[in-house]
């Protein structure tokens, strides 16, 4: 296996890639930003930090094989009340450390997103003509289309919906969770549906696609498609035996800064079929996180 240098390792798919390669023993370095408990880990700001430093002083005489550039800012409400800052972040600092990558010959793994397609209709391929309806997903398509036209050596990756199998993830398991126990509502954007994608599997997709040396732009998604409320109700069902405050409310009704993709979801069939991978299924997800929110409370 390769050499890697995850930038926003901290973050929730991150932290699984850079954990993966602990666990098999691969050489990388993880960084993050703000606030991280992994002492591993080393502080590196988008903005202000250069990406030949770091490889300098914690690679030393040979540089990283493969950039993963997970650090962004993801909210797109938080991307739509501060667009100065967001775009400072995911757009002109983004292209920055790509261009620097591009120049010290690192290959470059850019992790975009279904939020570039305007969700009109879901289950978008690698073909569909991206729309985005979101000031976040508007920055996400500009930097796509600027590796495509101007890096060497790159994969971009857009990912559905991911999420962990375990209890205690930082995913949409935790808020239902949370959300039940103080016995708050859950309030779901009428009709919006994902594919609902396991974190360890896009994991393997990312470095089972660096060492099939692979180009270009594939989607990461299982077949996963449910609504938001549907997964509500089922995990609401699965581990507390039913909640009667979950709601669905139509768009005008829902406190949004920027718009939203309803129908979204992303069709992974073209690049599950070059690697051979078969995605959890929402049963397979659900059952593991049973098991380890039994072992939490015990």
């Amino acid at each position: 296996m390769g050499t890697y240098l995850i930038i926003g390792a901290s973050g929730f798919i991150g932290s699984h890639i850079y954990n993966y390669c602990k666990r098999n023993h691969v050489e990388v370095v993880g960084t993050f930003c703000h606030h991280c408990e992994d002492s591993s880990m080393i502080k590196f700001d988008l903005r202000s930090d250069n990406l030949e430093k770091i490889c300098d002083k914690y690679f030393k005489e040979k540089l990283p094989e493969n950039l993963i550039l997970c650090g962004a800012n993801a909210s797109i409400d938080s991307c739509k009340k501060d667009e100065n800052a967001s775009r400072e972040v995911n757009v002109v600092s983004t292209l920055k450390i790509l261009k620097q990558a591009d120049k010290l010959g690192i290959k470059s793994v850019f992790l975009s997103s279904e939020a570039v397609f305007d969700g009109n209709k879901g289950l978008y391929t690698e073909n569909d003509v991206p729309n985005p309806v979101t000031l976040y997903g508007k920055q996400k398509l500009e930097v796509e289309r600027y590796i495509s036209e101007n890096i060497r050596n790159y994969l971009i990756f857009r990912v559905s919906r991911a999420t962990g199998s375990c209890y205690g993830e930082n995913d949409i398991f935790r808020e239902f969770h949370n959300k039940i126990s103080f016995q708050k509502e859950i309030v779901c954007l009428k009709n919006q549906s994902f594919c609902l994608t396991e974190v360890d599997d896009i994991v393997l997709c990312i470095i089972n696609s660096l060492e099939k040396d692979m180009r270009g732009l594939f989607h990461i998604s299982s077949g996963n498609y449910i609504s938001r409320y549907e997964l509500a109700k089922v995990f609401a069902d699965k581990i507390f035996g039913g909640y009667d405050k979950i709601v669905e409310k139509e768009y005008y009704e829902m406190d949004f800064l920027d718009n939203r993709h309803v129908y979204g979801g992303l069709d992974g069939s073209k690049l599950e079929k070059i690697l051979g991978i078969k995605y959890m299924s929402i049963s397979d997800i659900l059952n593991r996180y049973i098991e380890t929110y039994k072992g939490c409370i015990q």
